[in-house]
């Protein structure tokens, strides 16, 4: 994925993967943290996105897997 890309995500979809990584993590600061992780981790990953099969869902996949992965390894932190 280009920055391009995820430009065109953040715009289509960003506001709503924000209020998701609100509502895991339950603060501001760790929210903003992983809404940045979660769309450079789609940079850093080389996928195709297919706009007709709901790009959205795997963002709001990779948030997840990102917020239980750091919930799994920081067991005391909020996010």
């Amino acid at each position: 994925m280009n920055a391009g890309e995820i430009e065109k995500c953040i715009d289509a979809f960003g506001a709503d993967i924000y209020r998701f990584c609100l509502k895991l993590c339950a603060d501001r600061a760790d929210a903003e943290d992983l809404y940045q992780q979660t769309f450079l981790k789609a940079l850093e990953t080389e996928w195709n996105l297919d706009w007709e099969r709901n790009p959205k869902a795997l963002f709001f996949s990779l948030a997840h897997n990102l917020w239980k992965s750091f919930s799994r390894s920081h067991p005391l932190s909020d996010c």
